[in-house]
């Protein structure tokens, strides 16, 4: 992923008010790993559940606001819809967009569940390791990024789709 700026971040937001996208609180970009990146995504370090995702599309960065949604507790696992890796159920989120236009602003939403940390570029790429246990997949690296990335996009095609 080519490297954004924080003001790039905050024009980008297809999916909230400029106000919203000033009020979300973005983590120092300085030591993020662009080059093992499909998109980047942070929680807002003085929420409970706000957060966000950027990634380039047609050569622009796009911006999405996520918001985690409550749930009870649990003793089982989750599974990031994004990478496909598994998670105890404390590390999974399951996170909510608003769409982006007039069907956002009626209220209408997509939601995924999402590695916690929104880090799903590194854990397909083998380079964070979740704390479970992962079963054995057959497919290799490059398979697992491509996944993702199918992934990612049907879920910012949902949140795009009135835009």
């Amino acid at each position: 992923m080519d490297p954004v700026t924080s003001e790039m971040i905050r024009a980008a937001f297809v999916n909230g008010t400029k106000g919203e996208a000033k009020r979300l609180r973005l983590p120092s970009l300085e030591s993020v790993p662009w080059a093992d990146l499909d998109f980047f995504g942070w929680r807002d370090p003085q929420s409970t559940s706000a957060g966000g995702l950027v990634l380039w599309r047609s050569g622009e960065p796009l911006s999405i606001m996520l918001q985690a949604t409550s749930r009870p507790a649990s003793a089982k696992q989750g599974m990031c819809s994004f990478c496909h890796t598994f998670h105890t159920s404390s590390d999974v989120a399951f996170m909510g967009a608003k769409l982006a236009g007039a069907k956002g602003r009626a209220g209408n939403t997509v939601a995924a569940a999402m590695c916690g940390d929104l880090a799903c570029s590194l854990y397909a790429r083998k380079l964070r390791q979740p704390s479970r246990v992962q079963p054995q997949e057959t497919i290799d690296i490059d398979a697992r990024v491509a996944r993702l990335i199918v992934n990612l996009d049907a879920f910012v095609d949902k949140v795009t789709e009135g835009r």
